[in-house]
């Protein structure tokens, strides 16, 4: 399991959170930060302000579960386990040890429990009988501190803000409840000096000065387990993104999605941990794979119509569903947890693609309405439409709904003759595809490789459909094409690139390896090239695998996205090794993730890693928790389309 303690610096905490409601996040100290629950996905809330859990033992003082600035004794260390979406985190003062587990459910093939805007809090005391434990929490609700009001319910607190309009994003409100309580401070000042929990004053007021900053605390006895659910529920639209939640569909506030969860508490804990039992590889690698899944609590969007996207980056990037590399990593979970998710996103993506075939980059700033070209378009990307015929071949493979390949094969079929007429000729040299800041021209092993494979793939979904498309020409001239690329080594990235070893070309064979294709070309070309790789881009940095390195090992500084790694592209082609049987390819894994976990990145990976630093690149406005984190899902995804193939072959024995 990821470890820290509180000395540990991280980008973020393990994120927690239903599909697309937003989050939660707990760090290594015991705060809750990066919140995005208020439809504020591009503007987190660094810190809740006046948050902490209180320990007050029966025969001894008091003490908060946390190590920050305060006037309150403090526990004296931290220990902090991240396996998304659960924290674990110990803390122990003098002979009192302090144990807190909080979770969001996520639960396969059950996306009204995966959807919830909930956390649970689980919270022990050891070496002390009995006390009671106490919750601070802020209210947060509406985007202003005018009108918020705390007002008691059974067993707890629920947050309100009287002047919040329908324009405001953060117009709902929030509850925290808990089995049993002992005394509840429904409201008070935190902006107070406060020493002493039993001499804090109840004081519930509609707010109505900017200094006040409205809190409830929540106490009840340990002498055992306490349990507490913290819920969320956020009604109005933003200009941004003006749509409901899926959530809305059950919950009419979130006092009922409290009560619902702490009444199914231990069902939704224990639900969410089988998949994780499933989930069996060693060490490292199993919790990479599980963590990485974080980017559905951080960068999920999920309406209350069921349309479902996932942002590029929620903060620093926040466009939707954006392909090219990027969906194609991030919705591998999706496929194992909800492909009626996936099915969702691709007829969204095949509603806009354009008139002339083109399909477009990503759904919008923002939105699921308004798809954009590329970020460096025009030029068209050539990538995008391989992507795209690959992505809908990759739903069908493993789902076989044949119905919806039918309704979208025109659709399939436009797509597919815009890449004939414009991917099969390379690049312009105008940065038209995923490495868009690179100007690649002509041929080069990324693009021919993807196209290879999607002739693959669009020769069975046509077959599917009784269309039987004649590919044998197209796939032979492509393959032919690609051969000339590889100089006895490896397949070189593009003119005037011959001696310099490409991380990503033979990225087509990715897709086909995960979908039972046949090669795009002569395996043991590919199991060399792979070799190559691994001993050149693998040895050029200590701390990740960078994208373009000469064969002398020098890493090539042609644009930011040849001197840095891409952590997705790494694992997908670390995967890509093993599954050709050459395992030293596992050590680019290790190395790539083990250079997240020591900058605290787990749970916020960048989008690339500059390889002369490790660092994110740039450093302070890198891509946030980018949409193609969840690239290990390989693993998983693999075995998927591999069972569906065997219960297939099974049924259809005599």
């Amino acid at each position: 399991m990821v470890t820290y303690t509180d000395k540990d610096k991280l980008s973020s905490g393990v994120p927690l959170g239903g599909i697309g409601a937003g989050k939660i996040e707990i760090d290594n100290k015991v705060r809750i930060i990066n919140v995005t629950i208020a439809n504020n996905w591009t503007n987190p809330i660094k810190e809740l302000k006046n948050f902490f859990i209180y320990i007050k033992p029966e025969e001894g003082e008091g003490f908060i579960l946390q190590k920050v600035v305060s006037l309150f004794p403090q526990v004296e260390q931290i220990v902090y386990e991240g396996l998304y979406p659960f924290v674990f985190i110990r803390g122990r003062r003098k002979n009192i040890e302090v144990n807190l587990t909080a979770f969001s459910s996520l639960i396969p093939h059950d996306l009204r429990n995966s959807a919830l805007p909930a956390v649970g809090f689980k919270i022990s005391v050891n070496g002390s009988k009995k006390g009671y434990i106490a919750i601070s929490m802020p209210n947060i609700v509406g985007s202003t501190k005018i009108g918020r009001i705390n007002e008691r319910v059974k067993n707890g607190v629920i947050f309100k803000n009287m002047k919040a309009n329908d324009y405001d994003p953060a117009k709902g409100d929030v509850t925290l409840i808990s089995e049993e309580v002992d005394k509840i401070i429904v409201q008070y000042d935190a902006d107070e000096i406060i020493t002493d929990l039993d001499k804090v004053k109840d004081n519930p007021h509609e707010v109505s000065g900017l200094r006040e900053i409205p809190a409830s605390i929540v106490f009840a006895t340990y002498e055992k387990e306490v349990k507490f659910v913290l819920s969320w529920y956020f009604i109005s639209k933003h200009v941004f993104y003006p749509y409901g939640h899926y959530y809305q569909n059950f919950f009419s506030n979130s006092l009922e999605v409290a009560k619902y969860f702490l009444e199914n508490f231990d069902y939704l804990e224990r639900k969410t941990k089988e998949w994780q039992d499933q989930i069996d590889f060693d060490g490292w690698l199993e919790d990479a794979i599980i963590n990485s899944a974080y980017i559905l609590s951080t960068s999920t969007w999920l309406d209350e119509k069921g349309r479902f996207s996932i942002f590029e980056a929620p903060t620093n990037f926040p466009y939707q569903g954006t392909i090219g590399t990027c969906y194609e990593f991030g919705s591998l979970p999706i496929l194992y947890f909800f492909p009626e998710l996936e099915k969702s996103f691709l007829s969204l993506l095949s509603t806009y693609i354009r008139e002339d075939g083109y399909v477009p980059h990503d759904l919008g700033y923002c939105s699921l309405d308004s798809p954009t070209d590329g970020t460096t378009a025009p030029p068209k990307w050539k990538d995008l439409n391989p992507t795209y015929i690959l992505l809908i071949y990759r739903y069908y493979k493993l789902s076989g709904d044949i119905e919806f390949l039918k309704s979208i094969y025109d659709k399939v079929k436009k797509a597919f003759e815009w890449e004939l007429k414009f991917s099969r000729y390379g690049l312009e040299g105008k940065m038209d595809s995923a490495f868009d800041v690179t100007p690649i021209k002509g041929i080069n092993s990324y693009t021919l490789s993807l196209y290879i494979a999607s002739l693959l793939a669009m020769r069975e979904i046509s077959k599917a459909v009784g269309d039987n498309l004649d590919m044998d020409d197209k796939i032979k001239e492509a393959r032919e094409l690609f051969e000339k690329m590889f100089n006895g080594k490896y397949f070189i990235a593009w003119e005037g690139m011959e001696n310099v070893v490409f991380l990503a070309q033979v990225f087509g064979e990715w897709w086909t390896t995960l979908l039972g294709l046949e090669p795009i070309t002569d395996e043991e070309k590919i199991k060399s090239a792979l070799r190559w790789i691994i001993k050149v881009n693998g040895n050029a940095s200590s701390y990740c695998t960078p994208n373009l390195v000469r064969e002398n090992g020098k890493i090539a500084s042609i644009s930011p996205q040849t001197y840095s790694s891409w952590p997705r592209l790494v694992f997908a082609i670390c995967w890509l090794s093993i599954e050709k049987n050459i395992s030293e390819g596992l050590q680019l894994c290790e190395k790539e993730w083990q250079n997240l976990v020591s900058h605290g990145l787990v749970w916020d990976q960048p989008s690339r890693v500059n390889a002369f630093n490790g660092l994110p690149d740039p450093v302070v406005s890198y891509l946030d928790h980018y949409i193609g984190s969840p690239s290990l899902w390989s693993f998983i995804v693999k075995k998927l389309i591999n069972a569906e193939k065997e219960n297939k072959e099974h049924e259809a024995m005599p």
